[in-house]
């Protein structure tokens, strides 16, 4: 934290309000207004939840949520780990791209200057997808989800990117959470927030993903794709990585002051089956020099995994080497020039490009780095590069070490003959070289010298990365068999040319699940996705089982919400079935409920509802690419279901059917978590012979509070309705206290129980009359509670006293109820 903090909180200030004079008026025309007017995410409303590293994701340049600000989603994690713990390990981190322009040096920064935005049109949001999601087929499955004979061209952005009439029906999902967005370093909102900045017309397609196995659950991959939409080449393109990171627990003020700054650079050994391979890792980390007695473990790093080459190959190495040529520690509340963040473009793109690591950090304080990509020789109008990196965590170093190891081997992925060609990919050439090219020889590690010269356009298959295959063979460091050859870590081998990053083999995708909270009892329900798509990696169905979690006794530590989560510890496993192989449980999930199964009728009250179903049917079996027509009437999650009914029913892709399981342990007024997740078996010649791979609880959750019954007008008697507890001590509140946050200022609450099944109004007033607080309740569905958080219509906590309450119902067939119940504090 620093300096830069006060400059986001001034930009965002001026972002919301508009800049001002002296006399605290806005200074902009009136119609300058509607440029302020953005689609940015500040509710802290997407975050990377399905491991146990949470990450806020925002579609205007940087990742984090900016703790202990007051921008709105300080409240969520930012980079939390373990999740749920509210332990930080990152204030920000933003994504720089320096260039020069006609030799003038350029740089657009996403923080701590916010230069990148989305655009206005309200579209330009987040998309959150999945592996096995609709439309979300890539390769080596059928990624040509329409049909059109075109791969992943309409992407997740709610446009028809294929001027086909349809939206989104052809992308990439990749991990078990995906999110996407777009954003430009040229629009107007930078220009008024930052008059000063210079753009460099680049559009960003930011990509980050999150795996659920215990092996991958520990780092979050990111993607970025940077495309030149001007009209100027961009020369010597650096990219760069800033972060502030700030290791400490958020209860502690000023965590972020006792922090320590490294940098690893070697070789460390990934899990591939029962063997490793050695993969080269680089990462700055952080870890906490242990001002909060020991409550930071935590070492967090950022490591660069890959990105393109250079147009000609000119400067930037190829693939796999990384051309990483800068690392800086800056440290806060320090002028530039006495080791302080850089401020201005000329400054930025110097530390960016000028050769430099800074070593490891000796004393403990407040820091930010920096890590500079490249140089790319040029980027032409319309062309693009790409940057990979991931954000690791871990218990200690070497942990952190392993961990960012997976993620490198993650990010490598997998070799595929793609071009079904067995010419290409042979003996380790699978980079496609063009000239033209003097004394070039394509492969400098067979032992054959060769000095071809190649004409322009003449192309010639090589092995660019020889150097790290022998290397990946020789080192004797990781465990790798007792009969390993040179093919088995080489690229480019029987064939296969085709490099997809980010794949690898995992536990079948979470389910679809939603949850129904009646009176102590919390029914969970799923759909069967899980069964249906395959292995990423095999192309094989290897469901095995599903799994029901529930987590009690959560308190919502800081910097924690309903959405994030609650931490490990907290999961207990209520009920497990499988498919009837013999492999344990082996108890038969694929019943009807009435046989003791989980088989559940969805929709059973709708009316007409064989009469839709049929209808549905008919409309998709002659459009079955299609998404059907929500008819009047009916809402969005009806139509959905009644679709996924009649596409299982035909046999087409989209079907499901559903499970349920029904808690009846759930007590109300109670905060719990619920987590269907799956699990896949190993395969022995096509035959399942033992458990697979499981994805943790927290890949798939929801929350939820069971609730008293609403009183029907048949059996209503006003007496029943009561205050619980009664009297609301600090000691009968403990069970579902929760810590205070932004949207719930006390984390206190008493429930009105038992009310009437239609609308009413709930007024609390103290004993001499006056008007407390005025409740709204809806029960026409059910609910027969409304809670209260003891905080006044004036936004003040209430004493303590006795409190006198009235329900009235807009309902005439209900009388008035008044009562009274007994506050302590």
């Amino acid at each position: 934290m620093g300096l830069q903090h006060l400059t986001l909180a001034a930009a965002f200030f001026m972002l919301v309000h508009g800049p001002v004079n002296a006399a605290g008026r806005e200074t902009y025309p009136e119609d300058k207004l509607p440029l302020l007017q953005n689609v940015i995410t500040l509710d802290g409303k997407y975050v990377h939840t399905v491991g146990n590293l949470q990450m806020n994701i925002t579609n205007w340049g940087f990742l984090g949520s900016l703790p202990n600000s007051q921008f709105p989603m300080s409240d969520v994690p930012s980079a939390q780990w373990p999740a749920g713990s509210g332990i930080e390990y990152l204030y920000a981190s933003g994504l720089w791209v320096g260039a020069k322009i006609n030799g003038i040096p350029v740089v657009s920064t996403g923080y701590p200057e916010t230069e990148f935005y989305p655009t206005k049109d309200p579209i330009d949001v987040i998309y959150e997808t999945f592996e096995g999601d609709f439309g979300g087929d890539r390769y080596p499955t059928f990624p040509d989800d329409d049909m059109d004979g075109f791969v992943d061209e309409d992407w997740l952005n709610r446009r028809d990117d294929d001027g086909d009439g349809k939206i989104d029906e052809d992308f990439a999902a990749t991990s078990k959470q995906m999110f996407y967005c777009r954003y430009t370093d040229d629009q107007d909102q930078a220009r008024i927030i930052w008059p000063e900045h210079t753009p460099l017309h680049v559009e960003v397609t930011q990509e980050t993903y999150q795996w659920a196995e215990e092996l991958y659950e520990d780092f979050i991959g990111v993607q970025y794709t940077i495309r030149n939409t001007g009209n100027n080449f961009l020369e010597s393109v650096i990219l760069g990585v800033y972060a502030d990171m700030d290791a400490g627990p958020r209860v502690y003020g000023s965590y972020y002051m006792d922090d320590m700054i490294g940098y690893y650079s070697g070789i460390q050994c990934a899990k591939r089956g029962e063997v490793e391979v050695p993969v080269q890792v680089e990462v700055a980390y952080v870890y906490d020099n242990d001002g909060d007695d020991g409550q930071t473990p935590g070492y967090f790093g950022i490591v660069v995994l890959g990105h393109s080459m250079d147009f000609r190959g000119l400067y930037a190495p190829w693939p796999p080497f990384l051309s990483i040529i800068s690392f800086n520690i800056f440290q806060g509340l320090q002028p530039f020039i006495n080791g302080g963040d850089p401020t201005n473009d000329y400054e930025r793109y110097k530390m960016l490009s000028t050769y430099k690591q800074s070593p490891a950090t000796e004393y403990a304080n407040d820091y930010r780095v920096l890590l500079g990509v490249g140089p790319f020789n040029f980027l032409p109008p319309g062309g693009r590069i790409r940057l990979h990196i991931a954000f690791v965590c871990g218990n200690g170093l070497d942990e952190m070490l392993a961990n960012a190891a997976n993620a490198v081997f993650v990010f490598n992925g997998a070799w595929f003959d793609k071009d079904m060609d067995p010419k290409t990919g042979i003996d380790g050439r699978e980079t496609l070289v063009e000239g033209p090219l003097k004394q070039y020889d394509p492969d400098p590690c067979d032992g054959v010298e060769e000095k071809l010269d190649l004409a322009k356009f003449e192309t010639i298959w090589s092995n660019l990365d020889c150097m790290v295959e022998q290397m990946s063979y020789r080192y004797s460091g990781c465990y790798k068999g007792v009969s390993s050859q040179l093919k088995e870590f080489q690229t480019g081998i029987d064939g296969k040319e085709y490099n997809v990053h980010w794949l690898t083999g995992s536990a079948p995708p979470p389910p679809r699940m939603r949850v129904h909270a009646g009176d102590h009892v919390v029914s969970v329900m799923w759909d069967n996705l899980s069964e249906i798509v395959p292995d990423f990696l095999t192309l094989q169905i290897d469901f095995e089982g599903y799994e029901v979690w529930r987590a009690d006794n959560w308190t919502r530590p800081l910097g924690t919400t309903f959405e994030s989560g609650p931490s490990k510890e907290l999961w207990r496993l209520v009920a497990t079935r499988d498919v009837m192989n013999n492999i344990p449980p082996n108890v038969d999930f694929d019943k009807a409920e009435a046989d003791g199964g989980w088989i559940y009728e969805p929709l059973v009250r709708l009316d007409k509802k064989d009469q839709l179903v049929k209808m549905f049917e008919e409309s998709i079996w002659y459009a079955p690419v299609d998404t059907v027509p929500c008819p009047p009437g009916l809402t969005d999650a009806e139509c959905d279901t009644l679709e996924a009914i009649a596409r299982y029913n035909l046999g087409f892709e989209g079907g499901r059917r559903y499970y349920r399981y029904i808690d009846r342990e759930a007590k109300n007024g109670m905060n719990y978590f619920y987590s269907v997740v799956s699990y896949d078996h190993e395969l022995t010649d096509g035959v399942p012979t033992s458990i697979g791979r499981f994805s943790s609880p927290s890949a798939n959750f929801v929350y939820t509070t069971p609730i008293s019954a609403a009183q029907t007008a048949e059996e209503y008697d006003e007496k029943q309705i009561y205050v619980v507890p009664n009297p609301a001590t600090t000691e009968n509140m403990q069970g579902w206290t929760l810590h205070a946050s932004n949207d719930d200022p006390s984390g206190l609450k008493v429930e009105f129980r038992n009310l009437p099944e239609c609308r009413s109004t709930v007024r609390v007033y103290t004993v001499a009359g006056d008007l407390v607080q005025t409740l709204r309740h809806d029960g026409r569905e059910g609910n027969g509670t409304v809670p209260w958080n003891l905080v006044s219509r004036n936004g003040q906590n209430i004493m303590s006293g006795v409190y006198l309450f009235s329900v009235e119902p807009d309902d005439g067939r209900f009388v008035r109820k008044i009562g009274k119940f007994v506050v302590v504090r």
